[in-house]
């Protein structure tokens, strides 16, 4: 569908776009640009301090809604509350002309934990941000309690210092391509790559290590992901474990994703658990085969369950494991089958991502549609009872656009096997050493909110010849010591 916004803020068309998402899907937004199949016209005006904002909508269904608060003589947080205004104007409208509730309410960001913690640090209580959050934003009452409970999880576990600072290593290589990723991995084919790759990797992790320890940073969490790691060799990947050796010896926990059954053997796992991992990631994402295939996954169930047998005669206590709700062709008991398998494995945590289909993955080039939002809903909730069941516990959750039933993705996991990883990342609370194509180191200053980021080049080949540009970039990230 095609949708004109019409507004005096052309800025904020982006976020009025993505409130229009979370009822309609997937649309063509157009700023300014009359004839669309659905107009949302945009109007305000501020009288004494007072912002007014409407809100008039045209098209298949419409709505005329007026919504107001207070300027704001802050101009950081006027912005912020301006912004919040218009959303909540137009999410007002469509929910009363489509007489639906989406269980986030109006909420389209990626980390809506960030909400609890912004309330407590104004001095609420966590009981109380948790009701501030679902009073303000509309959010389902369980939704708003998952929120609560991953915070106290959270702030129970290791809390990064200043000094303190995780290093990814991304491997951006697989053994075929997954019909609804979007990360910007290269099949590994011939593997021609790979040495090159390899050469260079070391190069950039022996200069990012030297940078660790020139300022001061101490080990914390180590975590090498992809694309799919075990997609090298055992030779290959003993050689990138060995460069970051230095690292991993005092960090306080190593993960490594093993990923794609098919890609794991004895003599890997020997080489992960020889380095000092404690956790691996093996994903089926579901138990059936007809699914695998048609996502281009390229493994069987059988191959599932031989790669969890060979990793506990290696040694791994910690095994996570991912599953998709919403897949193409799954309907709710196929995915609860899914559920009963993955319990037989006993993994020690567990992420139920939903569906979300991105404009560089093969479903969206194949004009794929989202499953039916209402049994993703189900699918999550499954996923939710069964982690419970299991004694696990939700400590991390983000969300994305184009996501089946404007849902979530949510990591479980046992007490005390959570990844301080995950939550670094999906918390942005601390600094992060990345290397590899496509990488991003993050430099955080907690008492300031300031973050800020040095991406390296995605293309691997490009990669290769500028790694030492890559090392320049992290430097200069961390030139200048923070006041």
């Amino acid at each position: 569908m095609i949708v004109s916004f019409l507004t005096p803020t052309p800025g904020f068309a982006n976020d009025l776009a993505d409130v229009a998402r979370i009822f309609l899907g997937n649309i063509d937004c157009r700023v300014n640009e009359p004839g669309g199949e659905m107009t949302v016209t945009h109007t305000e005006a501020v009288t004494n301090g007072l912002r007014t904002c409407r809100v008039r909508i045209e098209g298949p269904f419409g709505a005329d809604e007026t919504r107001e608060a207070p300027v704001s003589p802050d101009p950081l947080l006027e912005k912020r509350y301006h912004k919040r205004l218009i959303k909540q104007t137009l999410y007002d409208g469509m929910k009363r002309a489509l007489g639906r509730t989406p269980p986030w309410g109006s909420l389209t960001g990626i980390r809506p934990t960030r909400l609890l913690y912004e309330a407590m640090g104004r001095g609420l209580t966590l009981e109380e941000a948790e009701g501030e959050t679902k009073a303000l934003f509309d959010v389902r009452e369980d939704k708003a309690a998952l929120l609560r409970e991953i915070v106290q999880v959270q702030t129970g576990l290791p809390q990064p210092s200043a000094l303190d600072a995780d290093l990814y290593v991304g491997i951006p290589f697989c053994v075929s391509r997954c019909a609804y990723c979007s990360f910007l991995s290269g099949e590994v084919g011939k593997g021609k790559e790979l040495p090159p790759y390899v050469n260079a990797l070391e190069r950039e992790i022996e200069g990012t290590l030297a940078l660790i320890a020139e300022k001061g940073l101490r080990p914390r969490a180590f975590y090498m992901g992809g694309g799919t790691p075990t997609a090298l060799s055992a030779e290959q990947l003993g050689r990138v474990l060995s460069a970051c050796r230095p690292f991993i010896r005092n960090a306080l926990e190593v993960t490594v994703e093993a990923g794609r059954p098919d890609t794991i053997d004895r003599e890997k796992l020997t080489v992960i658990r020889e380095a000092g991992a404690g956790r691996i990631s093996i994903n089926p994402q579901t138990m059936h085969d007809e699914t695998l295939r048609r996502i281009g996954r390229r493994h069987t169930r059988a191959q599932t369950e031989a790669a969890y047998a060979l990793a506990r005669e290696a040694g791994f206590a910690h095994i996570n494991m991912d599953l998709i709700a919403g897949l193409p062709g799954e309907n709710l008991e196929m995915f609860l089958e899914t559920l009963a398998w993955s319990r037989a494995l006993s993994p020690e945590s567990l992420t139920v991502h939903t569906l979300s289909i991105k404009r560089s993955s093969l479903l969206h080039l194949w004009e794929a549609q989202l499953p039916d939002g209402d049994m993703a809903g189900d699918m999550v909730d499954a996923g939710r009872r069964e982690a419970a069941d299991r004694g696990m516990r939700p400590y991390y959750l983000y969300r994305q656009k184009h996501m089946a039933g404007n849902l979530e993705n949510v990591g479980y996991a046992l007490p005390g096997r959570e990844c301080l990883y995950n939550v670094d990342m999906m918390e942005e609370t601390g600094h992060v050493m990345a290397v590899g194509a496509g990488a991003i180191s993050k430099r955080v200053d907690p008492n300031r909110g300031r973050i800020e980021r040095a991406p390296n080049v995605s293309d691997v080949s490009h990669y290769i010849a500028r790694v030492d540009e890559m090392l320049a970039r992290k430097k200069e990230l961390w030139r200048e010591e923070w006041r």
